[in-house]
């Protein structure tokens, strides 16, 4: 089946963050504590077969507490960015109707890190839009994968990419084969 007329739903968007602002939310945490291993969609379990990333959920207090006025300023850039961003998507789709916004979670793959396929919507967490920043391009490997690999992106540093988060787009993290991929995820509903 072809998935060409789906293509247009997934929609990048380049120089959202400045780069400054990337190179800072990834030094404030780099060398953090608070990496965990991520876990898996509806059974909230970690399962590395299927799910090789380790996470910072950024909106918790227990985060945000830990220099409040640096990871609240984070939060606010990000929220800011990701309401400008679903706007833009919302002009080229004006029936994506959002109630309200998901809390952030940075994202690491380290080498060999990746995410099996998979969509972002489940009963549990009935979603509606998926939005992902990316903090970095200087890493191999790593690509957005939709589609079964019918369709690949590779966003630069400072970009969004927002989608769709329901059956209908199936994606994947590619591994990763050098350098760590950074990206904060959130989602719509």
């Amino acid at each position: 089946m072809s998935t060409q007329h789906l293509r247009p739903y997934i929609v990048q968007l380049e120089n959202v963050l400045d780069s400054a602002f990337c190179d800072h939310v990834i030094a404030e945490f780099l060398d953090s504590d608070e990496w965990h291993q991520a876990r898996v969609g509806g059974l909230a379990e970690v399962d590395r077969n299927t799910r090789n990333v380790d996470v910072i959920e950024l909106s918790s207090r227990r985060v945000l507490q830990r220099n409040a006025d640096v990871r609240s300023a984070i939060e606010q850039t990000l929220l800011s960015a990701a309401m400008k961003a679903v706007r833009e998507y919302q002009k080229l789709y004006p029936d994506c109707h959002i109630v309200r916004g998901n809390a952030f979670e940075f994202l690491r793959y380290t080498k060999g890190g990746f995410y099996r396929k998979h969509t972002d919507s489940f009963v549990k967490e009935p979603r509606s839009l998926s939005c992902s920043f990316a903090l970095n391009d200087d890493f191999a490997g790593g690509e957005w994968s939709f589609f079964d690999a019918d369709y690949s992106l590779s966003p630069p540093k400072g970009s969004v990419i927002l989608f769709p988060s329901n059956f209908m787009f199936p994606h994947e993290i590619l591994k990763i084969r050098d350098g760590v991929r950074y990206s904060v995820v959130t989602w719509m509903i």
